[in-house]
């Protein structure tokens, strides 16, 4: 790999960007493509399935081979509320791979001991996601008893992609 890949691929992943390194397999040449490169043809067409499915493969295209070595950033979950469905929620997302942030500013429910070893935000909703944007990858889950979160804009910072849970309570 070229070392200036590697970089390319490093920054990507600091800033939660999803990225593919695309290797031509007879040559060996690369190069790193992100969602928003333009590849031409048949081989952008397989490109953008491969950042919509996350699975690396070998594609031949127009007689050459290329790997499409796929890196996408880890799944997480940024929950409102730090309720008992939010304490539920913590197992599940730790058994399903999410990385979890339980935003609520009511310091004495968002405590270490009622969520141990979890990202805890003691922060409004719209201050917490303004200071660390949601992204694509991202699943927002409103579990609050308060109409406060129907007003909030989750696509604020985020791209297209973003996956909302509507509130429960």
């Amino acid at each position: 790999m070229d070392p200036a890949n590697l970089k390319k691929l490093n920054a990507a992943r600091r800033e939660r960007r999803a990225a593919i390194l695309l290797t031509e397999m007879e040559s060996g040449r690369d190069r790193v493509v992100g969602e928003q490169d333009a590849v031409a043809g048949a081989l952008g067409e397989i490109t953008a399935a491969a950042f919509r499915s996350g699975k690396s493969g070998i594609h031949a295209v127009d007689g050459r081979e290329y790997f499409l070595n796929v890196h996408v950033p880890a799944p997480r979950i940024a929950a409102i509320g730090a309720v008992h469905i939010t304490q539920a929620l913590a197992g599940i997302a730790a058994i399903a791979g999410y990385d979890l942030r339980v935003i609520d500013p009511r310091t004495a429910f968002a405590t270490p001991e009622r969520f141990a070893g979890i990202d805890l935000a003691a922060e409004w909703p719209q201050d917490e996601l303004a200071r660390r944007p949601l992204d694509a990858f991202t699943a927002l889950v409103a579990v609050t008893h308060g109409r406060r979160s129907t007003r909030l804009s989750p696509h604020r910072g985020a791209q297209d992609r973003l996956l909302l849970c509507r509130r429960t309570g």
